[in-house]
């Protein structure tokens, strides 16, 4: 009977997310891709609150870095060791990742204009490497809750493979059972496991923010404002795939159950989201 139950769950999971969300993307024009041809990082001289710092925890140092202030963007570097992001990397072929049909914007259903990779689902502790990735960015990212997110989406993007500009906050008016029963996705945990040779970087167009991180690396960003609703300066995109490949594993964390999450006294100036990762 259990395995019936998580069989369900599982295929719950691919019906829902491989379900065509038209509203998703919402911009995918060439200025937005002219910000993939370089390296673009916010200016810690006009806001102090861009910095990076160590952590220490457990006898490790994290060297971690607030890419954005508005919307909250963080960068793990070496959060996961490289031989356990190479482990990964295995483990996730070996699950003959297969080309995602994702519809938005497309005239057949073989080829979307919003995304070119291949990928999968997977359980947090479907296979040893990911698990025991799952279990160190719970220890390490404690003020949220992992347990609330989707299964891993794992992506593989090829020579000229990319992920249009989009947002990770779900429509409410098409979601209606998932934001209900779980909550929105208030919050994104990218983690890298093999970096392209050209290409491959990760844009938040509105931000002017290209970030280029290396395997091994975890971008955080939150997806809504205090107020809950949909932050739009995290709209972003996985930039084109000009040589190598690229493969990176996501979780989206849902509202329910995050304690960080609840309403309370404190004003817009006084919100600190530096000390909700650290």
């Amino acid at each position: 009977m259990y395995p019936i139950y998580i069989f369900f769950i599982y295929s719950t999971y691919i019906f829902n997310f491989l379900t065509p969300f038209t509203d998703e993307t919402l911009e995918f024009n060439d200025k937005i891709w002219d910000k993939c041809g370089k390296e673009l990082r916010g200016d810690s001289s006009r806001d102090g609150r861009l910095v990076c710092y160590r952590l220490h925890k457990h006898l490790l140092i994290r060297k971690v870095e607030i890419l954005s202030s508005e919307p909250f963007i963080l960068q793990y570097h070496n959060q996961v060791h490289r031989r356990l992001a190479k482990r990964a990397v295995q483990e996730a072929e070996a699950l003959r990742l297969e080309q995602l049909k994702i519809s938005g914007f497309t005239t057949t259903p073989e080829k979307s204009q919003v995304r070119a990779a291949n990928g999968t689902w997977l359980i947090h502790t479907g296979r040893p490497s990911f698990a025991r990735i799952f279990e160190g960015l719970q220890a390490n990212i404690n003020s949220l809750d992992l347990s609330t997110a989707e299964p891993w989406q794992i992506l593989s993007y090829n020579a000229d493979g990319y992920y249009a500009p989009h947002y990770d906050y779900l429509n409410p008016a098409t979601n209606v059972q998932l934001v209900e029963g779980r909550g929105n996705r208030i919050a994104t945990v990218l983690v890298i496991l093999q970096i392209a040779k050209k290409g491959g970087t990760t844009v938040f167009p509105r931000l002017n923010l290209n970030i280029r991180p290396k395997a091994g690396d975890v971008i955080v960003w939150l997806n809504t404002l205090s107020t809950g609703e949909s932050n739009s300066q995290t709209l972003h995109a996985a930039c084109p795939i000009h040589e190598g490949t690229k493969i990176g594993a996501t979780l989206w964390v849902h509202e329910k159950k995050q304690e960080f999450s609840l309403p309370c006294a404190l004003t817009n100036k006084l919100y600190n989201t530096k000390h909700f990762f650290s």
